[in-house]
């Protein structure tokens, strides 16, 4: 316990209270107030935290945290924790009851700097549990008020205020080790303005998904199973906001979807080689209302699947540098026929084209869901060749692939409602030739690299190189690009935005002396000249004591699509004291360890 407590760093009074206080000096929990938070920005103002923590019972705790700011008002949040038996359950509450900047005059004005609402809330619940062996539970719900909280009331974590939506989900498994079931119902709240202003985009409910699974594996190595499902797919739409033409091609389509996908394969691995054919029937179902105009309202599909998988693996000794390794030589040929099977005039509830990569060579559909199948007859060649050090870190990896087809391709994501954009061509004999390579001459350097080469056009369509030194686990220097030409972005950026991603992104930690260090990031967005993310700053840290002075320059992810982007700039600093925690600025640890690929906390041990 102590009473009248000063707190100075050096003759510096930094923190003073005037009543007793009570603090552990051991491991075990004690209520007490918490470290407090103290920013200020332009939008809010000063903005102080104190919490207190209620150690309640060695099962359940609380944290209540009264919160000031200057510009918008006083809040409260709070925080209750449960351990039962089988779970472990959270619920955190936040309110705002009168927002100050609110403004009801502008509140529905685009650009306008007033709060959305007056009365801003934010409610969550996370609960994970098991009972028994078989049977786990799970739930994660989140609510808040309007689109704009997180932006305006959750930047004190610095890393909270890019959330672009919230998931409302409930989980009932049942798994064995032949057999596994789900129930769960999910509802994804869209927070991202650009996204929520085109209310087709919305994402449908699953009011309630069935998933039933099974794998069995003979004596004689046969393996075989059944992945089936059975969804109901719902959202409400304002019909006021909907043209009659999105309304005829089935804008409001709500219904069921059952899917039923049995499979057989007979692996045989054996050292040096192995030989995998599959064989697929995939089956899906449709019960819908309000379907596009002159399309089923009970439309079926069946599709067969067959793929073949087969490689070689190849080893030598040889040395580099006088030092011993083993070199592989890996190849590979995966053969896929899929059915052609019209299906243009089928809803898409759920299903997306996945970016095409080095994985994708061997998957036997080119789309993430059961709305759509993607027709085959190809042949995916690859090579791999490793270089493996006596210790059995791969020092080296060099692979190269790509996709030859025996027949164009027709099925697309189009349906009655959208006529998407075709990200890969279909009427090419070939891929794009896939490059990924890996280089790890010792532990304190890393690169690797990928490259997408469109033999056709002489293009490229994406690639990415990165490289890390690591000299001593404190002088740490990122490097990296990116870029990509065809990108998903082209399905919804606005016309004056440049949706090709052209991004470098640098980082480094750099200590200047036992005490002191500097650190950075610079994250910029070539092709629509812009500071995605900007930031530096200088560290003080002793044995008692770290100090962090940050100067940053962002713009929010839920601002990426937009035209005319709103540059955010701050100043943060972080007082950290060891041993008894941050006294203002927390959030900026997330910030650097988000931000710095191998930036570490200073060991107060050392």
């Amino acid at each position: 316990y102590a009473s009248d407590v000063t707190l100075r760093i050096s003759d510096v009074p930094v923190f003073y209270y005037p009543w007793t206080l009570q603090f552990p000096i051991g491991d075990q929990r004690v209520s007490g107030i918490l470290p407090p938070s103290l920013s200020n920005s332009s939008d809010g103002g000063i903005d102080l935290a104190v919490p207190y923590y209620f150690n309640l019972a060695p099962h359940y705790d609380a944290t209540l945290t009264p919160r000031i700011i200057s510009e918008r008002g006083p809040m409260l949040s709070g925080e209750f924790r449960y351990l039962a038996d089988w779970s472990m359950n959270t619920v955190n509450l936040t309110l705002l009851p009168k927002d100050r900047t609110f403004d009801p005059a502008r509140a529905n004005q685009a650009g306008s700097d007033t709060a959305p609402v007056e009365k801003r809330w934010f409610a969550g619940f996370e609960h994970e549990g098991q009972i028994g062996t078989n049977w786990r539970t799970y739930v994660d719900f989140n609510a808040v008020s309007d689109t704009d909280y997180f932006r305006d009331l959750g930047s004190r974590e610095l890393n909270i205020e890019s959330r672009t939506h919230l998931n409302k989900e409930g989980v009932l498994s049942w798994q064995t080790n032949s057999w596994q079931a789900d129930a769960r119902v999910q509802r994804i709240e869209v927070l991202d303005p650009y996204v929520a202003s085109i209310d087709v985009n919305k994402p449908f409910d699953r009011l309630p998904e069935l998933r039933l699974s099974n794998q069995f594996i003979t004596d004689s190595g046969l393996q075989y199973g059944l992945d089936s499902s059975h969804v109901r797919f719902d959202r409400s739409l304002n019909r006021n906001l909907l043209s009659t033409d999105q309304i005829s091609r089935g804008a409001l389509v709500t219904g069921t979807r059952l899917t039923a996908e049995p499979w057989v394969s007979l692996p045989l691995r054996r050292p040096g080689y192995f030989i995998v054919p599959t064989a697929r029937y995939r089956y899906a179902n449709w019960q819908l209302d309000q379907q596009a105009f002159a399309t089923p309202d009970n439309p079926d599909r069946s599709v067969g699947v067959f793929s073949l998988d087969s490689g070689l693996v190849f080893e030598r000794p040889v040395r580099f540098s006088d030092q011993s390794m083993t070199q592989t030589l890996e190849p590979r040929l995966y053969y896929l026929y899929s059915e052609r099977k019209a299906q243009q005039d089928l809803p898409n509830f759920d299903t997306a084209q996945l970016n095409f990569n080095f994985n994708q060579l061997f998957r036997h559909d080119r789309f993430s869901g059961p709305d759509r199948i993607g027709d085959a007859n190809q042949i995916s060649a690859a090579v791999t060749t490793r270089f493996i050090a006596e210790d059995g870190v791969e020092r080296a990896r060099l692979s190269a692939g790509q996709i030859f087809y025996l027949e164009d391709r027709t099925v697309s994501l189009d349906s009655p409602l959208q006529n998407w954009l075709v990200l890969q061509p279909m009427d090419t004999d070939r891929s794009a030739l896939i490059l990924e390579a890996a280089y790890r001459p010792f532990q304190r350097f890393q690169m690797t690299a990928d490259l997408q080469w469109d033999q056709e056009n002489s293009n490229i369509d994406e690639g990415s190189m990165a490289i890390q030194f690591n000299m001593d686990d404190e002088r740490i220097v990122n490097l990296a690009y990116r870029y990509r030409e065809r990108t998903d972005i082209f399905l919804q950026a606005p016309p004056l935005l440049d949706p090709v991603i052209q991004q470098t992104d640098i980082s480094a930690v750099w200590p200047l002396n036992d005490n002191w260090r500097l650190f950075g990031r610079w994250n910029y967005d070539h092709s629509n000249s812009r500071n995605l993310e900007t930031f530096a700053g200088v560290e003080y840290s002793n044995c008692c004591a770290t100090m962090r002075l940050v100067a940053r320059d962002w713009v929010n992810e839920y601002e990426f699509f937009e035209q005319n982007t709103r540059q955010n700039r701050g100043i943060f600093f972080q007082l950290t004291l060891l041993g008894l925690g941050d006294l203002t600025g927390g959030g900026l640890s997330n910030l650097l360890t988000r931000g710095i690929p191998g930036f570490k906390e200073y060991d107060v041990n050392d």
